[in-house]
């Protein structure tokens, strides 16, 4: 299961400082290998958190990559799912609805409707919403496998 580190208490997910979690599907999940379809919004696995939910759609393993996760995270107003943190997978995020903060490799800048945050392995990312309504932003993560 892939994990990172983290400074923050979510319920079910995120543990307590310095502490790792996994990925927002249930814990006894493993990833599976993943074939072409297509996943309907009634049918995505949904995780509450404190700060928000998020929708995975795709989890599991593909011919390129280990452990990809594909999903909407819907962030309340002032809130975030988890602070900035950091893992050995690639990311992007992409907004589609709302406004917040992105940190990236420690430095901040607002987030807006149609933005794409990439993260290389390692760095640090994250974002928050300091808006009035909910942000909502689709989320692409992976690691490729070594051949």
């Amino acid at each position: 299961m892939n994990q990172l580190t983290v400074k923050h208490c979510v319920t079910g997910v995120l543990l307590t400082t310095a502490a790792t979690i996994a990925l927002p599907v249930n814990a006894a999940d493993k990833p599976k290998q993943l074939t072409s379809s297509i996943v309907c919004q009634k049918d995505a696995h949904i995780t509450h958190y404190e700060g928000g939910d998020f929708h995975t759609y795709f989890y599991g393993d593909t011919p390129l990559t280990k452990g990809a996760i594909t999903g909407v995270a819907v962030i309340k107003p002032n809130n975030e799912i988890h602070p900035a943190h950091q893992h050995p997978d690639e990311e992007y995020l992409m907004i589609l609805e709302g406004t917040g903060t992105w940190t990236l490799n420690g430095k901040s800048q607002p987030a807006r409707t149609g933005d794409i945050l990439f993260a290389a392995p390692n760095d640090l990312h994250g974002i928050y919403n300091n808006g009035d309504v909910p942000l909502k932003f689709v989320v692409v993560r992976y690691q490729a496998k070594s051949f």
